[in-house]
């Protein structure tokens, strides 16, 4: 099967590369000074192969969070197709805004069902992502600010407890649909929630055992991309692995996932993300340069190739 664009969708697709390599030129000169040859030291080749190891772990969490989910919520699929469906899913996701181009890419490879309900099957897997992000990101963001002692303990205990409090909420939300729906029907009247109540209306259908089964591979999935990400800062610091790194990432990736997509793969959002972060825990500006990079370079572009071969090559 061969996907067919439209002039405005190849448009809007090459102005998306461009801006991605206007940013990267950009941010590449701006570290020219900086000793690349030193990332292929025997040292860090060892940290790549690690990274790599750590890439595939990723993936493997991911395909077998996305077949648990398909299967409890449609039926049984063969293993060739899910896998096909998620990597095809990531490549859509990987240029389309928001990366929403995921769900439709999902349901490309998929005949034997609905393509809204594989759709749904996705909003599910993805808002189990996108909750372990807010929530991980926030208390990142509570550990931020009292290093950098923007706000005062009192403050940040507050905040963090409040998190909590709105953790139970949503557990309890999970069990109770009766409570649920009212919620929901409230929420549908808030315009700039509209769109945040598509993904609740799919998440009031779901099991509550589908959903914490998503939100546990959700959790070991941000645990192994936050490892990657701190042994890479590490290895290009020539520093040991400190917690405030794993930190850096999980942050990176929650602001990451509220900014507009403007480029591909969100490249060099995610960088510059990262850039203010690492700097603002002391360390230079070209480390959380490469270690977000790398990020991209590894857990983005190499599925997405991938999902792109067996997108171009699939048949109906």
């Amino acid at each position: 099967m061969i996907i067919s664009l439209s002039k405005k969708e190849k448009l809007f697709l090459f102005g998306k590369v461009v801006v991605a390599g206007a940013i990267m030129i950009y941010l590449f000169q701006k570290f020219q000074s900086f000793n690349y040859g030193k990332i292929f030291t025997f040292q860090n080749i060892h940290v790549m192969e690690f990274v790599f190891f750590l890439m595939c772990v990723n993936l493997y969490i991911q395909v077998n969070k996305w077949k648990a989910v398909f299967r409890k919520m449609l039926g049984e699929l063969s293993n060739k197709k899910l896998f096909s469906s998620f990597f095809v899913g990531v490549a859509c996701g990987s240029f389309t805004p928001g990366r929403f181009g995921e769900y439709f890419g999902r349901s490309f490879v998929i005949k034997e069902y609905p393509a809204s309900d594989v759709i749904s099957a996705s909003v599910v897997d993805k808002l189990a992502n996108m909750f372990v992000l807010v929530f991980a990101g926030l208390f990142s963001t509570m550990w931020f600010l009292s290093f950098t002692s923007l706000l005062s303990p009192t403050v940040i205990y507050s905040f963090s407890f409040l998190l909590i409090i709105l953790l139970g909420l949503f557990i309890y939300l999970i069990y109770q649909k009766t409570t649920a729906a009212y919620f929901y029907k409230r929420i549908e009247k808030i315009r700039f929630l509209r769109k945040l109540f598509f993904h609740l209306e799919v998440l009031k259908r779901t099991n509550p055992k589908i959903v914490f089964v998503q939100l546990f591979y959700s959790t070991c999935l941000y645990v192994v991309v936050a490892l990657q990400y701190g042994v890479l800062t590490a290895a290009f610091a020539n520093k040991p692995l400190e917690f405030a790194f794993l930190l850096s990432g999980i942050l990176t990736l929650f602001v990451k996932s509220f900014i507009p997509s403007i480029s591909f793969g969100d490249l060099g959002i995610r960088e510059g993300a990262s850039i203010f972060f690492i700097s603002a825990i002391g360390l230079p500006a070209e480390v959380g340069f490469l270690a977000a990079f790398s990020i991209f370079l590894f857990n983005i572009l190499v599925p997405s190739v991938l999902g792109l071969i067996i997108l171009i090559t699939s048949k109906r």
